[in-house]
C-alpha cells in the first residue's frame, strides 16, 4: 500500500517537473521572440535628406491698375477709358499679343455712400473710377526688358495706381512644372538621405537597410533675393528661383 502511494507520488511529480519544464521553455522562447522583435525596431535610424536646386521662372503675371477720380463720373469714366488705350498699345509695343492681356471689369465707387450707417465724409472726389489689364507671358525676358520703360505711361499721363492689394508682388514671377521637378527632387533628396543613413551605419558597425518609412516633405520655393516664395501671396518675387526639398527618412539597419 506504501508502495502503491509512493509510486503515485513519483509520477505526480514528474509531472509537475515536466509541466514546469515544457512552462519555462515556452516563457523563454516567447520572451526571446519580444526581445528579438524589440531590437528589430531599435535597429532604425531616421536622418533628413535635402536638395537644392536653382531654376528660372518661366511664366510671369503683371498687372496694371488703373484711376481715376472726380466729381463728374463721365469725365472719370472718359480719363480711364483713355488710359486704358494708352496702356493697351504700350504693352502692343513692348511686344505682347492680346492673348497675353485680360483686361478687368471697370469698378466705380461713390466715395459719398460707401459708408453705410454712418456720417457722409468730405472726399475731395465723389467718384472713384478703377480698372486694370493683367499681362499673363511665358516671356519672362521681355516682362523684364518693359520694366524700366514704364516711366512712359506716366510721361504720357497715364495714372497708374501703385497700391497693392495683400503686398502681392508685381510683377510675379512663377514655376509652372513644380510637378514634372518633383520626382527629381524627391530622388536627390532621397540618395542624400541614404549617404548620411551610409555615415551613420559605418561609423556603427552596421550597414542599412531599406527605407521603414518616409516623409516626402513639400517643395519651398525662394527668390534669388532670399525671401520665401512658397506663399502665392509673398510681397517679392524674383525670374531666378531656388527650389528646396527637405525630406526625412527611417532606414532599417543590419
Amino acid at each position: 500500500m506504501i508502495d502503491s502511494e509512493n509510486d503515485q507520488t513519483v509520477k505526480a511529480a514528474i509531472i509537475v517537473g515536466c509541466c514546469l519544464i515544457v512552462g519555462l521553455t515556452a516563457a523563454g522562447y516567447f520572451i526571446g521572440r519580444g526581445m528579438a522583435g524589440f531590437k528589430s525596431k531599435a535597429r532604425t535610424v531616421t536622418v533628413k535628406g535635402s536638395v537644392e536646386r536653382e531654376v528660372k521662372a518661366d511664366e510671369a503675371v503683371w498687372t496694371f491698375s488703373l484711376r481715376r477720380a472726380s466729381n463728374d463720373l463721365s469725365e472719370a469714366h472718359r480719363r480711364i477709358s483713355k488710359d486704358r488705350h494708352a496702356l493697351l498699345a504700350f504693352l502692343q509695343q513692348q511686344g505682347f499679343n492680346d492673348a497675353e492681356l485680360t483686361r478687368q471689369p471697370t469698378r466705380i465707387v461713390d466715395m459719398r455712400a460707401r459708408e453705410f450707417g454712418r456720417p457722409q465724409t468730405a472726399e475731395r472726389f465723389r467718384f472713384l473710377v478703377t480698372s486694370a489689364i493683367v499681362v499673363r507671358t511665358a516671356n519672362v525676358e521681355q516682362v523684364q526688358q518693359s520694366l524700366g520703360a514704364t516711366e512712359e505711361l506716366l510721361n504720357a499721363g497715364v495714372m497708374l495706381d501703385g497700391e497693392r492689394q495683400g503686398c502681392v508682388a508685381n510683377p510675379r514671377y512663377g514655376v509652372s512644372k513644380l510637378n514634372d521637378l518633383r520626382p527629381q527632387l524627391l530622388a536627390a533628396a532621397t540618395k542624400n538621405a541614404h549617404v548620411i543613413a551610409q555615415q551613420f551605419a559605418t561609423d556603427s558597425g552596421v550597414s542599412v537597410g531599406k527605407i521603414h518609412s518616409a516623409d516626402q516633405g513639400t517643395i519651398q520655393i525662394f527668390g534669388s533675393d532670399g525671401e520665401n516664395e512658397s506663399d502665392p501671396c509673398s510681397p517679392t518675387s524674383t525670374p531666378v528661383k531656388k527650389l528646396r526639398v527637405v525630406s526625412t527618412f527611417e532606414f532599417e539597419l543590419r
